[in-house]
């Protein structure tokens, strides 16, 4: 833009004072002319460039998402076409849902007989009661019988032989107590093991369900935000490996700019300053931004871990910073991921001839893209 303008005012000055003779170009008019386009490129250079950076580069970005499903296998269906306008939670793909769908089933299947195992050993509880009971009970009588046959022994009135059968039968029946408590105990057990509020049996096939389930449910891959996709190569029957990412998708519910902006004067720039941009696809159109923030680091300052010494080959200077703007979007005017442009700042202390200046290359240079450049 700069050479156009030094071009048009050298070709004002032949026509002034060469073709058309309207003044004599002496030496006070070669003063003067000089040192108008001096004023002006000091004007460009120094108090512009301090106070209303311009970037030449300037681009639309916004959230990418590689989508990919929770597993490999085939591509059963494929709901969206290239650059389709998407809700939030509608369907993008889907996976082959059997193989989780049999699984889903079995583990259904495995959750009744859980449940039963559970009645039975409810049953198996109160039938290790009872032979707890009736062997309390065998052993009472027992009991008894021996204090009898005691009493009876001791005036002589039994052998000592029946006495040790009644001693050794009240030892059995002391046995088959002991075993019967075991065996309810054990049975006690095997009910109470609990994982929250559900049997250790039942919360286990429960957990196994859920995971299938939920694998099944992911087998339908939907949309994050509101957007489209693009560049969409899936078809239905391809294989697709692991989250592998299969499809890129755009969201469009959030928009921003950014700008590269050389380090003279951007430290001038606050967020909430007054900016404005030109796109390349709307061209002669003036958009109103400001700026969000500074983003106060670049890569060529960034230093890799590793056992070398940098070589000064390897070093780089950074000229540009990035900052990023938000613009005021107007709905006949659609922002496109990656649409380029021009952008000027103005910081809050700039003088309003020079935010015209600049207001008037950044319309100059609007109105240019309506010719197209062979060059570029």
């Amino acid at each position: 833009m700069e050479l156009l303008i030094t071009i048009a005012y050298v070709f004002l000055i032949r026509l002034i004072f060469f073709d058309y003779n309207l003044l004599k170009y002496n030496l006070f008019w070669k003063f003067v002319t000089f040192g108008l386009w001096v004023m002006a490129a000091m004007t460009e250079v120094v108090f512009l460039g301090q106070y209303a950076p311009y970037s030449k580069s300037m681009f639309v970005q916004s959230y990418v998402v590689q989508m990919a499903p929770e597993f490999g296998g085939l591509v059963k269906e494929v709901y969206v076409t290239q650059n389709q306008e998407v809700n939030k939670g509608q369907p993008l793909f889907q996976m082959d849902p059997t193989e989780w769908q049999n699984k889903v089933d079995l583990y259904k299947a495995k959750l009744a007989a859980a449940d039963t195992n559970v009645a039975e050993l409810n049953q198996q509880v109160v039938e290790a009661k009872a032979v707890v009971a009736e062997a309390e009970a065998n052993l009472q009588v027992s009991q008894v019988k021996y204090e009898q046959i005691a009493e009876a022994a001791s005036s002589s009135a039994v052998s000592r032989l029946r006495m040790e059968e009644s001693e050794k039968d009240v030892q059995v029946r002391k046995a088959e107590l002991d075993r019967a408590r075991a065996a309810q105990r054990a049975t006690e057990i095997a009910l109470d093991s609990e994982v929250g509020d559900q049997h250790s049996a039942v919360a286990e096939v429960l957990a196994e369900l859920a995971q299938a389930q939920y694998n099944l449910d992911h087998t339908t891959i939907v949309a994050p935000s509101d957007g489209y996709v693009v560049n969409v190569q899936l078809y239905p029957g391809a294989f697709v490996r692991l989250k592998q990412p299969v499809l890129a998708f755009v969201n469009s519910e959030k928009h921003w700019l950014l700008a590269t902006v050389p380090q003279r004067g951007i430290h001038r720039l606050r967020s909430g300053d007054k900016a404005q941009v030109a796109f390349e696809m709307y061209p002669g159109e003036i958009f109103e931004a400001e700026v969000e923030n500074i983003v106060w680091a670049v890569g060529n300052a960034q230093g890799i871990p590793s056992g070398q010494i940098p070589q000064t080959s390897q070093i780089h200077n950074a000229h540009l910073y990035m900052v990023r703007l938000q613009i005021k979007e107007d709905p006949n005017y659609p922002l496109r991921f990656g649409a380029s442009g021009l952008a000027a700042m103005y910081s809050k202390d700039t003088a309003d001839f020079l935010i015209l200046l600049r207001q008037i290359e950044l319309q100059s240079e609007s109105f240019l893209n309506y010719l197209y450049n062979p060059f570029e």
